[in-house]
């Protein structure tokens, strides 16, 4: 008979929570109990799983109790207020925010990457935090370790664009706003973001610290740090662009082996989580539409870079809310379970 386990998700009204819960359904989670909790504002919403209407609770001090496994689908602040408590109680936690994804105690997974570093916790000793890595990073950790392990990767380059949903509704609704105001010609401040959203593009994800920004200082550490590799050379520019949901990655890397284009293409093919679409002779390569609500990253525009010493250009595309978020937290628990460790 198959062990069933009672979950919990703080976050179940933001749009990772809302998807995190359609993934414990698609993937038949073996969920003996599903508790969800939220902000005041969506406190009291139903929300349907596995055939049942469930309400969404206000956070309380002891959430946890009676739980084996929670997903923080938060605020950072909120995981930094409320994650060791359930931890400390011997409850499993994984984690959607950055507040744990540095930290050296806490594992920073993508279960296609290093799902070998569940092997380092020490859960009776009250390590049982797991972090699941921002979406720019997911993407990238799974193209650079399919390279990295049959050719190297010398260093990385990549230009990061973000569509709107990665500042959660508040992003959604803001760019909706601005383009409504722009069409009828009213006027508007923007909130969300640092400058105005809708039919403009420019380099700011997050404040800025000295020359680059927190988004870009997170993905090169939170690679680093999946990857293993301390002293990986990678340059990132996080750009906000006017669409609503996803994240599209130009990716330019340099391979430690001289490696043709066709090999190249192979590494990432026969990796799990990648798919390769690149065939532009008929018409076939990945844009945003393309993976909207897909699992894996896709591939494609694959091409060396003449003169570059083993360069290469991958464009890289991700749904951030999936595979950029709830999936990824959702295969951290099934690799759990797989490895008897819950």
């Amino acid at each position: 008979m198959t062990k069933t386990y009672q979950i919990g998700i703080v976050g179940a009204g933001g749009m990772v929570g809302t998807e995190l819960i359609k993934q414990l359904e698609r993937r038949d989670f073996p969920a003996r109990s599903l508790t969800l909790f939220s902000g005041f504002v969506t406190a009291g919403e139903a929300v349907e799983f596995q055939g049942e209407e469930l309400t969404l609770e206000p956070i309380r001090a002891d959430y946890y109790q009676g739980l084996d496994l929670v997903f923080f689908a938060a605020h950072p602040w909120v995981s930094r207020d409320l994650v060791e408590d359930a931890a400390k109680a011997g409850v499993w936690v994984i984690d959607a925010s950055r507040q744990f994804r540095l930290n050296p105690q806490v594992p920073l997974l993508v279960p296609e990457v290093n799902a070998d570093a569940l092997s380092k916790l020490k859960p009776k000793s009250g390590g049982k935090i797991i972090s699941s890595p921002g979406p720019a990073a997911v993407a990238l950790s799974l193209a650079l370790f399919a390279v990295e392990n049959q050719a190297g990767v010398k260093q990385a380059v990549a230009t990061v664009l973000y569509g709107s949903s990665y500042g959660g509704r508040a992003g959604l609704e803001e760019l909706q706003e601005q383009t409504i105001a722009i069409f009828n010609n009213q006027d508007f401040d923007p909130v969300k973001f640092p400058r105005q959203a809708a039919f403009n593009i420019f380099p700011q994800v997050g404040r800025f610290l000295n020359r680059d920004t927190e988004e870009e200082n997170d993905i090169a550490e939170e690679l680093k740090k999946i990857l293993g590799l301390p002293e990986l050379g990678i340059g990132l520019t996080c750009v906000q662009a006017p669409v609503f949901a996803g994240i599209s990655i130009s990716l330019f890397l340099q391979t430690r082996k001289p490696v043709s284009e066709r090999a190249l293409r192979d590494f990432l093919s026969r990796r799990p989580g990648i798919q390769v679409m690149d065939d532009p002779a008929q018409d076939q390569y990945p844009d945003l539409l393309a993976v909207m609500e897909q699992e894996p990253v896709l591939a494609g525009r694959i091409r060396e870079v003449a003169g570059s010493g083993n360069g290469f250009q991958i464009w890289i595309v991700i749904d951030n809310t999936r595979k950029g978020s709830s999936l990824n937290l959702v295969q951290i628990a099934e690799k759990l379970i797989e490895l008897g460790l819950i």
